[in-house]
């Protein structure tokens, strides 16, 4: 693998727009990959809800900001841990065998699509989105892409979930004890705001599962 030319920070600075500033870069990258959120809301990336998937949705939000865009920390030449606070992330050179690992269990599970209930969905839901969120393999826009590939995946699972409507302090809360391995939180969010189509809520209704 070549060296990568640019560093940690400059991945950042060093982006399409020309702004150095971190916070200008936020404000005006949201702006941006908020438009391109919008269209994949509307036409969802097709995929096999593999690592491959995940990049390209990464891709198409960023395509606007970044030039790295849909490349991970390891295709950057980023061997080292993330941090973000007082969260340490995935190594970058172990991200291929982990990201294989995940995406590998999640085929085996049929993508949640035999899930029984909610609370069954929730669960798994909640499980996969805390290791993709402690894999972090995106220099920047981790959040913002693992909340559409999840919300394809409960689509694909027969239910409907938007995860942008949970409220950001409680994510970030919940996601970081996800880190610990303590999912509770998570799924409880999810499964608030998880709503499954009709055939699915009859079936469940039918059964005597209330809400």
């Amino acid at each position: 693998m070549k060296e990568n030319k640019l560093s940690f920070e400059e991945l950042l600075t060093k982006n399409k727009l020309g702004i150095e500033d971190f916070k200008e870069l936020d404000k005006a990258s949201r702006f941006y990959t908020g438009i391109r959120e919008k269209e994949l809301s509307k036409t969802p990336i097709k995929g096999n809800f593999d690592y491959t998937h995940l990049k390209t949705i990464h891709k198409h939000i960023f395509q606007d900001v970044f030039s790295w865009a849909g490349k991970d920390r390891f295709e950057l030449n980023l061997l080292g841990p993330m941090f973000k606070g007082d969260s340490m992330f995935c190594n970058g050179q172990f991200i291929p065998n982990e990201a294989n690992r995940m995406f590998s269990n999640l085929k085996k599970q049929n993508y949640f699509k035999n899930c029984k209930n909610i609370d069954e969905l929730a669960k798994n839901l909640a499980e996969f989105m805390g290791d993709l969120n402690a894999l972090h393999p995106f220099r920047e826009g981790n959040g913002r892409t693992q909340r559409i590939f999840i919300n394809q995946l409960a689509q694909n699972a027969g239910y409907k979930l938007d995860l942008r409507l949970i409220d950001k302090d409680k994510m970030i809360d919940a996601s970081i004890k996800a880190m610990d391995c303590d999912y509770k939180k998570l799924q409880t969010l999810i499964k608030v705001n998880l709503k499954s189509f009709k055939q699915n809520l009859e079936k469940e209704q039918s059964q005597g599962i209330s809400y």
